[in-house]
């Protein structure tokens, strides 16, 4: 007896059950409000949503007030149909409004079309409005209504062009503004700018240009949060912009770059959390030594400080200019932390933030430390002791550790002198941790290290995760 029959009838029953499921599952889906189903659909790239209508007659008009628009010219093969495709979702979508609207896009030679949409979105009472716009063959503006926009909440911009900024700008409800590869060329209106922000709480400025601008003031009562990153290329203004930041409500400052403006922090009580990258040549040295320093002036309340070895390097130069000396005492500073790069102990630099840091509670090397190993030289590093060694500082870590003598130089003279200490941390490298052989080697060498607190954990992290 042929037995395929059999084989075939379970394999049968089993769609049709899977087909009964997913009828239940559509039958409760078509079950929903309204109110929920457009919000599903504003989960779906717009074009995802729209496909949706050919479900059924209730189906086909919902998507013509999802709150979320969603537009993307890289998904879409042909220029042609993107643009129909934006244009017609915007002429048959209803009178709502509009909550978030995404237009990632080249403008090439549609600039009108472009900010038409944008326009579109304002009408609409947009609340969230992402831009990126690349590739113009023509001017470009962007529509003037978008800067009084009342609605508008949050807009991160980014275009590799000049910012043509309208006379009229008052951003009455903004909160995060992102502002990436766009170039102010115009000194009176971008002041304008950045001084009718009542109410922003977020600005990040990333790979911007300042052009023909000598000087501005961000100005913004409530801001909490502020992070640059540097165009370093084409950069041709050898003094470049000086950027004034109040900070009365400021938390949260991170920079990173070549210093090639000059960036100065005032009012600046509440700031907590800074972090500075700085990358350099040899070239400018003078210059962005005491640019560093002046950002530096305005960080004397933060708590939270994270450096890197560039930065100290550049730091030391200020030398140079007899700035270093006159660094301000970071009274409130109790986490002190570098990154990206492994930091040398006996950087004058470092030195210098220690003994200006009487409150400081724990270090953080994520990169690994080093010091020479000459041992008469060493013993005077850390003369005169730093007050927070003998007071405050209670944890040290020091991560991606590779046993060799200046990484153990440097924890040798942490130990010694850190005397209220109740930890020190001590993380492998995934490469040294595959080891085994030199890891009990290393872990006896640590031990036996000299400690100038009684009470101090020493512990060894062999990193295996």
């Amino acid at each position: 007896m042929d037995g395929s029959g059999l084989t075939q009838q379970p394999k049968k029953q089993k769609l049709n059950e899977e087909r009964d499921v997913v009828d239940r599952n559509i039958k409760c889906l078509h079950n929903l409000p309204e109110e929920i189903l457009r919000y599903i659909l504003s989960l779906l790239p717009t074009k995802d949503a729209i496909r949706t209508s050919v479900l059924c007659k209730r189906w086909e008009y919902l998507w013509t007030s999802i709150p979320n628009l969603y537009f993307d010219g890289s998904e879409l093969a042909k220029r042609k149909n993107f643009m129909n495709f934006v244009e017609r979702v915007l002429l048959l979508r209803d009178s709502s409004d509009i909550k978030t609207f995404t237009l990632y896009c080249d403008v090439l030679r549609d600039a009108s079309h472009v900010s038409a949409w944008i326009s579109a979105a304002v009408r609409r009472n947009v609340q969230q409005l992402y831009i990126r716009l690349c590739n113009f063959r023509e001017p470009f503006s962007l529509p003037h209504s978008l800067f009084t926009c009342m609605t508008l909440t949050e807009l991160e911009l980014e275009m590799p062009c000049i910012l043509k900024l309208p006379p009229t700008i008052c951003f009455t409800n903004l909160k995060t503004l992102n502002f990436r590869y766009v170039t102010f060329s115009n000194e009176y209106l971008t002041q304008k700018l950045f001084s009718g922000l009542p109410v922003l709480e977020q600005l990040d400025l990333d790979y911007c240009k300042w052009v023909n601008i000598k000087v501005v003031s961000i100005s913004a009562p409530k801001l909490l949060y502020i992070g640059i990153t540097e165009d370093t290329e084409n950069q041709n203004d050898e003094k470049g912009c000086r950027v004034m930041i109040s900070g009365v409500s400021l938390n949260v400052f991170y920079y990173f770059g070549e210093f090639y403006n000059e960036y100065r922090v005032y009012n600046s009580s509440s700031l907590v959390d800074a972090s500075i990258f700085v990358d350099w040549s040899l070239q400018r040295q003078r210059q962005v030594a005491h640019r560093m320093y002046v950002l530096l002036t305005g960080f004397y309340r933060v708590k939270k400080l994270l450096l890197t070895n560039s930065t100290l390097e550049a730091l030391t130069n200020a030398e140079v200019v007899e700035l270093l000396p006159h660094l301000p005492i970071f009274k409130n500073l109790e986490y002190l932390g570098f990154d990206e790069s492994l930091v040398n102990l006996d950087s004058i630099a470092l030195l210098k933030i220690l003994q200006k840091s009487p409150r400081l509670k724990r270090m953080v090397f994520s990169e690994g430390i080093s010091l020479s190993s000459d041992y008469e030289r060493n013993d005077r590093i850390l003369d005169p002791v730093p007050p927070c060694f003998l007071s405050q500082l209670n944890c040290i870590k020091v991560y991606d550790y590779e046993g060799d003598e200046e990484e153990l130089s440097a924890v040798k003279i942490l130990l010694k002198n850190a005397v209220v200490l109740d930890k020190m941390v001590i993380t492998c490298s995934h490469h040294f941790a595959k080891d085994l052989e030199n890891l009990n080697k290393v872990h006896e060498q640590l031990l036996k290290l000299p400690r100038g607190s009684k009470h101090c954990e020493l512990v060894f992290d062999l990193n295996l995760s």
